[in-house]
């Protein structure tokens, strides 16, 4: 059965993210050997509720934490036929088909971080809105000056822009519309022309990076695009900051090319979740999801002979 590795984005961390990786045996010396190299101190600020969402440090701690997840997978023989990312998660997909090495993506999700902070304008964000069609979400998007950032599927989408405006307009959308809206702990309003810069100060930190053979191909967040070469990885990597991404495609690829299974590496389960929505006679199960790591290593084994 053809498996596909998920990497999840920022907002899905919480403060037991690295306590509980570093409690399991096969993923604790990968870990502690990926944050001993971070300039900050990882397990002090990944339990800090105050800090631990800000961008300079989500950033590094969600792609330490995958990429240690990714290579605890590799060492007990986990074979990984396709791996795909949600923003930032997009780059731990690469430590996953291994073109770029988990230390290298390690300073490529700090540098991003810092471009993409020099970049936002101030007191900008992020909201997802679900309950709503995309159409009407690009009226209201034009209407209040916001940018569609995500489209996770047709009546399920990220906004970008003025935190002040998506907070006046929420309460109208959840009593007009119907719509639940969620506001990201996300500082930037990433996938929007506001970070084009970010994107240009990106590309120049990914070709100065050493690129490796493509295990598998990497699903492109921006379209679903299987990406098995320097050059595109290079192209979508910087793209994505400063344009929407489309991941209702990137599933819908992840299907077409033979997906039959998902693990979606954590912390949360929120790619997961997406997943069952869309393709709900799917095997779908994230890490957070299993007590240990063992039982999440028992589960691929059983569907991976199914």
């Amino acid at each position: 059965m053809s498996l596909c590795v998920l990497c999840p984005g920022q907002g899905s961390q919480s403060t037991d993210m690295l306590p509980r990786l570093l409690a399991e045996p096969l993923l604790a010396s990968h870990l502690q050997q990926l944050i001993s190299g971070l300039p900050f101190d990882a397990l002090a600020i990944s339990q800090d509720m105050s800090r631990c969402f800000l961008n300079e440090y989500a950033q590094p701690l969600i792609v330490a934490a995958g990429a240690a997840v990714s290579q605890a997978l590799k060492s007990q023989g986990v074979h990984i036929d396709l791996s795909a990312g949600y923003s930032i998660g997009e780059l731990t997909a690469h430590v996953v088909a291994g073109s770029v090495c988990a230390s290298d993506a390690l300073r490529l999700a700090t540098a991003r971080a810092r471009y993409m902070d020099k970049a936002a304008p101030p007191a900008h964000g992020m909201m997802a809105v679900k309950g709503v069609g995309l159409d009407t979400l690009n009226l209201i998007a034009q209407k209040h000056g916001l940018k569609m950032a995500i489209v996770n599927d047709e009546q399920h989408a990220v906004l970008a822009g003025s935190t002040a405006v998506m907070k006046s307009i929420c309460k109208d959308m959840e009593r007009d519309l119907g719509a639940h809206v969620v506001h990201l702990n996300v500082s930037v309003p990433s996938h929007t022309p506001w970070l084009a810069n970010a994107t240009v100060a990106f590309r120049g930190a990914l070709e100065q990076t050493s690129w490796k053979h493509f295990d598998c191909p990497v699903l492109s967040a921006l379209d679903g695009s299987p990406v098995d070469s320097q050059s595109h990885a290079i192209d979508c990597l910087s793209r994505q900051i400063s344009e929407p991404l489309q991941w209702a495609r990137t599933l819908e690829l992840s299907a077409e090319m033979g997906a039959r299974a998902y693990f979606e590496m954590g912390p949360g389960n929120t790619l997961t979740r997406m997943v069952r929505e869309r393709f709900p006679h799917v095997q779908a199960r994230s890490l957070s999801e299993f007590q240990t790591f063992d039982g999440a290593l028992s589960w691929l084994g059983d569907i991976v002979v199914c």
